[in-house]
This record gives C-alpha cells, structure tokens and sequence, in this order.
C-alpha cells in the first residue's frame, strides 16, 4: 500500500527560507545512530516500502552542521542495500557534500531533486537567506556528469510562479537535462496566506509548464482535474505515502500522514512497530477525506470529484484554519482551477525511471521538451 514515502533526518539547516515549512517547529533535536537508524529501516522495509526520499531541512545535517558527524552515506548504503531506491531533496548543499566527501554513496543514489525559489540568483540567495545559488547550479551539473536523474524542485509562490521566470526555469532545465518539479505553497503558518499564487497564475503557469514539456507525474489533484488526468484518485497522502519525521528532542521519531500536517504527527517508530502507526485516527482523517469526498460541500456537485476529491489535504486543512481558526479536514483545495476555463483537454504524459517522488506529494513533474521555447 505504501511504496513511496520521504524521511526528514534531522533539524538542522543553514538557510533561512521565507516560505520555510519547518522552521515553526524547528528544535534541537537528538543526534541519529546507526541503532536508531537500523529500527527505522528495518520498520520501513516491514512495510514493502519501494523509494525513500530523504529530505527536510538540509539531510546532510544528521548530527548537527558538522558534515563529518553525517549518517547520511550510512543511510544511503543501508537502504540500497536492500534495493530501496533512494533520492534526495537539497538546496544543492548535501549533493555537493556527497561529491566531495562521500563519492560512492553520491552515485548510489537514484535521483535529485534540487530546489531553486528563483531561475534568478539574487533573488533566490535572497528568499534562502544564503548564498546558494551557485551550489545549486554545482549540483545539476554533478548530476549531469554522472548521468543522475534530477529535477528542478520549485516552491510556486506569488512573486516567482510568473511565465518569465518559467520560462527562465525552462532554460536552465534544458541546459542541465533536468526535470522540473512543481509544489504549491503549503499555507502551514498564517504568513503564507500572501505568498499564495493567484488563480489566473496557477492557469497560466501550468499552462506554459504543460506545453513545452512531457508529464512525467500529475499526482497534484487539482491539477489533474483539471486536465482530466483520471488515473489520480486525490490526495496520496496517508493513502500510498507519509513522512518519517526527524528525532525529536525526546528522541523520538513519529510518523506523519503528510509533510506538512504536523499537528498529525503520530507514534514513535523507535518503540512502535509500523504497521500499528499507519492505521492510526491520524491517518484515517486523511484516508477518509479521501474516500468520502462528497462531504465537502464546495466540492460535491464537481464532475470531476472523482479525481480531485477536494484537492490537496494539506492546503486545504490549513487554508481554512488560518482563514477561520476551525480545524476542519473536509475542505476544499484553494487551488482549485477547474473554474477558470473548461475542457483544457489531456496533458501530454510520458514514461519515465522511477521517480522518488512520482505519486509521492501533491505535485507535478515535467521533462522539457526537445523544441526549444522562446527566450
């Protein structure tokens, strides 16, 4: 049932990200072992668990901002070694780390995602709150000299999710042979209510996203809606994928149904065997969202309910909630754009290597197209 899922390995981080989802619960946390890691992966394997991203924060800070202490290439090697596929979410940091200090586990792993907040790089040092547009640009190319599949991962926010800086994105993928991954901003603090992309940008932004490249993963629901993508059944999230979240400072490890709903995080996989923790109310809440959309009112009379069934759990849960302080998991996806213009007709879809993060998320994953696009 679980086949994709993301770890977050520790609480440390050297940027300083505005739309940052942690940072709100961001604590000193215990340092991992190899005992504690061993639990965890053996837990994960109980389950017949497929691919593992390993992400949060930045995952070459296991043991603190001290990359010798790293149990990263630790868990790299464990997890492969039981034919686990293993990819990594960084701002360029960890794969450049992995380069330099770790060379065998660097090539082990089975893809990269790099995050980018702007094709610019004032703009993106400036919302990092570091200078790491350079590592992320060193990254690419490293995954392009080794032939390592990577994507382009972008956060779409008001002031970045515009046609030029797309188009901008669409250059630098083509240069790279990258990917590009889109997620929507998650509104888990109130402050991202502004950052939140409008309607008419969701539109248009896809748009241009879908035509000058193949779709390689349309697991974003209202998305796929949208373009009738009928293969997706809603939300993935508590359904086919979860979070293992960082070691606590109490040293534990809970579980999460998403990412992004921390409020949900639930069990200790260091104590609590696996198969318990996923069939817990946590995870439930989301699965029956999922199962009974038609309770959301906004959403009950949609024809295309079947797809979307409310959108993403996550944006909608903490949309409502910040708007009206009620905690209500049958809301609909703010996101929603099947209103804006009818029958936009099928998006182009391809085939492609496993992807950790194909059906993993609410989001959407595209190869640029050999045409070349407008400058």
């Amino acid at each position: 049932m679980y086949k994709n899922i993301g770890w977050t390995l520790g609480n440390a981080c050297p940027s300083k990200c505005k739309h940052c989802y942690s940072m709100q619960i961001r604590k000193k946390s215990q340092d991992l072992t190899k005992e504690i890691i061993d639990r965890v992966i053996k837990q994960i394997v109980k389950l017949g668990v497929e691919t593992v991203n390993l992400g949060g924060n930045e995952p070459i800070f296991t043991n603190g901002l001290d990359i010798n202490k790293s149990l990263l290439p630790y868990i790299i090697n464990e997890l492969t070694k039981r034919n686990i596929a293993v990819g990594i979410t960084s701002s360029g940091i960890s794969i450049k780390a992995l380069y330099e200090h770790y060379p065998n586990e660097f090539k082990k792993l089975n893809d990269i995602d790099i995050s980018l907040d702007s094709p610019d790089e004032e703009e993106h040092d400036e919302n990092r709150g570091s200078k790491v547009y350079k590592i992320a640009i060193e990254a690419l190319d490293l995954c392009q000299q080794y032939n390592i599949d990577s994507s382009i991962v972008m956060c779409a926010m008001k002031w970045n999710f515009t046609i030029d800086a797309l188009k901008k994105l669409i250059q630098i993928s083509k240069k790279y042979h990258a990917n590009i991954r889109i997620n929507m901003l998650k509104p888990t603090d109130k402050k991202h209510l502004s950052m939140m992309p409008s309607l008419e940008q969701i539109n248009q932004g896809y748009e241009l996203l879908i035509e000058n490249c193949d779709t390689l993963d349309m697991s974003e629901p209202v998305l796929a809606a949208y373009y009738d993508h009928k293969k997706i059944k809603g939300c993935s999230c508590g359904i086919s994928s979860f979070r293992i979240n960082s070691i606590t400072p109490e040293g534990k490890i809970p579980i999460s149904p998403c990412v992004y709903m921390h409020h949900h995080q639930v069990g200790d996989l260091l104590v609590d065997e696996i198969d318990i923790i996923v069939n817990s109310k946590e995870f439930k809440e989301l699965q029956k969202r999922n199962s009974q959309c038609e309770n959301i009112k906004e959403c009950s009379n949609c024809e295309k309910i079947s797809i979307c069934r409310g959108g993403c759990s996550a944006v909608a849960y903490w949309y409502h909630y910040h708007k009206t302080g009620i905690k209500d998991m049958f809301q609909k996806d703010p996101y929603c754009i099947i209103d804006t213009q009818k029958n936009k007709g099928v998006a182009n879809h391809k085939k492609s290597k496993t992807l950790v993060h194909q059906n993993y998320l609410c989001t959407w994953i595209g190869r640029v197209k050999t045409e070349n696009i407008d400058e």
